[in-house]
């Protein structure tokens, strides 16, 4: 499957930021915290990175508790920007629901899909999806940009920018990717694959299957760091998943809608969704410890002239 560009498509995109939800095993808030020399967040390099590769609009999913926090502090950021919108969004644990009602035992929000599906109502073109806690690298919004800017002429459904698995491990614990399963840029499957962690004396990476199965992964796999794009109408593809899964889980306490899931169902149905590898090196937050080596490679990265300092100037 090849990606054809259309020089003359010019469509407005969105980046779509899902900022919610707490760190458990970083111990905090990764989504506010500062990690740059002036206590700039990923998301803050996250969303130069976008409107550097030519997104025009700006979406936060975040809570009801942080969405004031981020209200305040982006009214003062997007005045550098007049000519970008953005919007702060709630995920509403209701939102959605419809003739279902709300379970008293829920503890968990309701995952990535429902995230996404919270915006419907502020995103009407194309749109790219991240984590807020996330580091992905100019390089990959460009290429995602572009896919974007093309997807429907295209005929796309949805678009993944994969990494290089090497490029995404942790110095400080094993972690969870989603393992692609790809044929010339066309995605066949994602499979989530848990406890990845490289030997440091064999140099072998070890990972747990969903069906609870030790594997070896090669360093060149390529995985799914939640760098995804969709056309618009994948807001239809939502409503109709959400309403599935809500029949058979809307009193489980845990159960989530994610988006892994919603895409291999995408594939069931011969949708296309195409993928393009990027060579960038993707770090970002998942133990306490990965903290001074973010810190670190930013500070590189700004030394490299990558990045200005202050950040917001």
């Amino acid at each position: 499957m090849e990606l054809t560009i259309f020089l003359k498509s010019k469509l407005k995109t969105s980046l779509l930021i899902l900022a919610g939800g707490l760190g458990s095993r970083y111990g905090g808030l990764k989504q506010v915290d500062g990690f740059g020399p002036n206590n700039e967040s990923i998301l803050d390099y996250s969303i130069y990175d976008a409107i550097k590769s030519g997104f025009k609009k700006i979406v936060i999913l975040t809570t009801n508790e942080l969405k004031i926090y981020f209200e305040k502090k982006y009214s003062n950021y997007f005045k550098y920007y007049p000519k970008i919108t953005y919007h702060i969004v709630n995920q509403d644990p209701r939102y959605g629901l419809k003739n279902f009602n709300f379970p008293k035992n829920r503890i968990k929000p309701w995952g990535t899909g429902h995230a996404i599906l919270c915006c419907e109502n502020v995103i009407n073109e194309p749109f790219a999806v991240i984590n807020a806690d996330d580091f992905y690298g100019q390089g990959a919004y460009k290429k995602i940009h572009d896919i974007l800017n093309n997807i429907e002429k295209n005929d796309f459904e949805a678009c993944i920018i994969s990494y290089l698995l090497k490029n995404t491990l942790s110095e400080n614990g094993s972690v969870t990717r989603g393992v692609c399963k790809t044929s010339k840029n066309k995605l066949i499957e994602i499979n989530e694959t848990f406890n990845i962690k490289k030997n440091r004396k064999t140099n072998v990476i070890i990972g747990t299957s969903e069906d609870n199965k030790k594997i070896t992964l090669e360093d060149i796999t390529e995985v799914s760091m939640n760098l995804m794009g969709f056309k618009n109408d994948f807001f239809n593809i939502l409503n109709k998943e959400f309403d599935k899964f809500l029949t058979t889980y809307i009193n489980h306490k845990t159960k989530e809608f994610l988006l892994p899931s919603i895409i291999n169902k995408l594939i069931s149905t011969n949708a296309d969704v195409y993928v393009e590898t990027t060579d960038e090196k993707w770090f970002g937050i998942t133990f306490k410890e990965d903290k001074k080596f973010v810190k670190g490679k930013i500070k590189k990265l700004i030394k490299e002239k990558i990045y200005p300092t202050p950040l917001w100037k």
